[in-house]
């Protein structure tokens, strides 16, 4: 291994000295030609020495020049995706506000639905507790009811209203005010105007004058 090495770096290091020998042997004899060319061709008139001296250099190809156009487009076209990118991310972060916004207000809306439905909630049981309220007061007459409770009206209607206005009383004052407001109920409206002018007891009358509008008829 170490033989093999040691011939590889001989050779490259004898084509290096044939490179740099045959370079300067070439430079030699350029050198040596040019004169002999130009005393073959002749000593040149001042006309001629000017035109020579005035005509341009040839242009040499820059290759640096072309790999710099080159990395300058490079860059432009780097340039063009990074202002794209940030004109994008921009547009993506605007987009963004206006879904925050949007969300926003959805929450608001959704808020502020709840807030109802809970308003609407608690009126509706407030509304439930009030019927069942006015259901616990409202007077009830059934059916097998109702021919007795005529025929005890019509009795009253016959009556004298300060005899019927006392007996109504006593009912109400024996926990009988249900019964008292069917016989109402059933009874002709002068009479029931009668009898509810002559009890003394004025907050009595008014009690059973609003519970008249509270008999319900079962079917």
């Amino acid at each position: 291994m170490g033989k093999r090495l040691l011939l590889i770096v001989l050779a490259v290091a004898g084509a290096g000295i044939f490179a740099a020998a045959f370079a300067a042997s070439f430079a030699v004899s350029r050198y040596l030609i040019s004169p002999a060319k130009t005393q073959a061709a002749g000593p040149q008139t001042p006309e001629a020495a000017a035109a020579t001296k005035e005509a341009p250099k040839e242009a040499v190809p820059d290759i640096s020049s072309v790999e710099e156009k080159h990395l300058y487009e490079l860059v432009k076209e780097v340039r063009q995706k990074v202002g794209d990118c940030q004109k994008r991310e921009q547009e993506l972060q605007e987009q963004e506000k206006r879904l925050q916004m949007t969300r926003e207000v959805v929450d608001r809306e959704a808020q502020n639905l709840e807030n109802q439905r809970l308003q609407l909630a608690a009126a509706l049981a407030r509304l439930k507790e009030t019927q069942g309220e006015l259901e616990k007061t409202r007077v009830a007459i059934g059916r097998e009811e109702v021919v007795n409770l005529k025929r005890v009206a019509a009795v009253y209607d016959k009556m004298d209203a300060t005899a019927g206005s006392r007996i109504l009383e006593g009912m109400c004052t024996n926990k009988q005010e249900a019964d008292a407001v069917k016989i109402l109920y059933y009874m002709q409206e002068r009479s029931v105007a009668k009898v509810l002018a002559e009890i003394t007891d004025k907050s009595l009358a008014a009690r059973l004058c609003e519970q008249l509008k509270r008999v319900k008829e079962q079917s």
